[in-house]
C-alpha cells in the first residue's frame, strides 16, 4: 500500500495534464512528445490513463520532508485504486 501521509491532493486527469503541461523549449525539436503532458514522461502517463478504471483516484504524492532533507525526496502523480497504488509517475526528485 501506498504511504497515506505521503497522499497530498487528489486531482482529476485535466488537473494533472494542466499542472504538467510539457516543455517548451528546442528540446521539442528532437522529441515531438516532450511537448505532451507530462513531457518526457508522456508514454508513462497515457499508460497510466490507460489503466485507469471507474472509481479510481488520482493523487499528489510527495515523500516526506526528511527525504528531500537527504537528497531522496520524490513527487509526482499514483493512481489508487481500493486503497492500493497501480501505478505511479515521478515528476519531480532531488
Amino acid at each position: 500500500m501506498f504511504p497515506a501521509d505521503w497522499l497530498v491532493e487528489q486531482v482529476t486527469v485535466a488537473q494533472a495534464e494542466a499542472a504538467n503541461p510539457g516543455i517548451r523549449d528546442e528540446r521539442v525539436e528532437k522529441n515531438p512528445n516532450a511537448a505532451k503532458s507530462f513531457g518526457f514522461n508522456n508514454e508513462k502517463w497515457e499508460a497510466l490513463k490507460a489503466l485507469m478504471k471507474p472509481g479510481d483516484q488520482l493523487w499528489i504524492f510527495s515523500t516526506p520532508a526528511e527525504s528531500w532533507q537527504n537528497l531522496a525526496g520524490r513527487r509526482g502523480i499514483v493512481l489508487i485504486r481500493d486503497g492500493k497504488a497501480i501505478a505511479e509517475i515521478v515528476t519531480m526528485m532531488n
